[in-house]
């Protein structure tokens, strides 16, 4: 076949594709604040195409094909994949869209992805992208329990319903259910966080409202940028630094605010000694804590160096 011969010439070059679509997508989301789990991509193989070909009864697969080269954006959250919609419409030229949600029917589950046919527009031009002239690439957004299921439900080879043995149909139904559930739960969960986050964003303004925040990360990273607006917070050290805390001890930000004043010489004293070890906001919080308190210092993994600091200063 003519078609399979050309190709497997061009397989390189949709691979070249691939990759600059992902790179294009991975700048977008960066500029404008997107996070997503993952964003991957594949060239359709030679032996993939003549079997749908096959399958579908393909006449024309130069017109009818259209995911030679495919790239998935999986996300964490539903309301993500609009988001990342948005996106895809305003980067690329669409061809061709389609929900695959609104196509199940109230009593059927399936793979529930926004899927997009795209090229490069107008915008991409030159040598680095001439190449790609007639080129369209499939796109398809998902979620990462969504994803989950398109691969266990892959594995299984059974690429019409109604070829489904029905014991086995009535098990994935009911994965499947289960997953939209879940999926469900940790939406309405980040909704949860985010309307928390705002909450103790407005704390901030008023000094004794935040400092009677209980210890979470959000409260303490809230705390870490206002006390620290120039530096960065480190993720693992907090952590680390909230699981080794004696929560009978510190219950809210006022007590490691006391330990942070009680402990201002020391840290002052230390960060002219050794700047290297204050690069972000945590290291003082968490130096702070092991020289106000010994449990914290005798739990924390602090440096040797640290440990020696605190034993040789002495508060004046």
């Amino acid at each position: 076949m003519d078609y399979i011969e050309n190709y497997k010439k061009n397989i390189s070059l949709y691979q070249e594709f691939v990759n600059e679509i992902i790179y294009t997508i991975q700048e977008e989301s960066k500029s404008k604040g997107l996070t997503y789990a993952n964003v991957i991509g594949r060239v359709k193989t030679v032996e993939s195409v003549i079997e749908k070909i096959e399958r579908k009864k393909i006449q024309n697969p130069s017109e009818d094909i259209f995911d030679y080269a495919g790239i998935r954006i999986v996300c964490l959250f539903e309301e993500e994949k609009e988001k990342f919609a948005k996106l895809v419409e305003n980067v690329f030229i669409v061809t061709w869209k389609e929900n695959k949600k609104t196509n199940l029917g109230p009593n059927q589950m399936g793979y529930q992805s926004l899927h997009f046919c795209v090229r490069f527009g107008v915008n991409f031009k030159g040598p680095r992208y001439n190449k790609f002239d007639g080129l369209i690439a499939e796109i398809q957004i998902t979620t990462v329990l969504l994803e989950a299921w398109a691969l266990i439900n892959h594995t299984l080879v059974y690429k019409n319903e109604s070829a489904i043995p029905l014991e086995i149909q009535r098990d994935i139904n009911n994965v499947s259910s289960l997953l939209e559930v879940a999926q469900k739960v940790f939406d309405d969960s980040n909704k949860k966080r985010d309307e928390y986050l705002l909450m103790i964003e407005k704390s901030a303004k008023n000094e004794d409202i935040l400092l009677s925040q209980a210890i979470n990360f959000d409260t303490l990273s809230l705390f870490s940028k206002t006390l620290y607006p120039d530096m960065n917070i480190s993720e693992f050290w907090q952590n680390k630094l909230i699981e080794d805390l004696d929560k009978n001890n510190f219950k809210t930000l006022r007590d490691i605010f006391i330990a942070i004043s009680y402990a201002r010489p020391f840290i002052e004293f230390y960060k002219q000694e050794r700047p290297a070890l204050f690069k972000y906001s945590t290291d003082i919080i968490t130096k702070s804590l092991g020289f106000f308190d010994e449990d914290f210092r005798n739990t924390h993994d602090f440096s040797p160096i640290t440990l020696e600091a605190f034993k040789k200063f002495k508060i004046k």
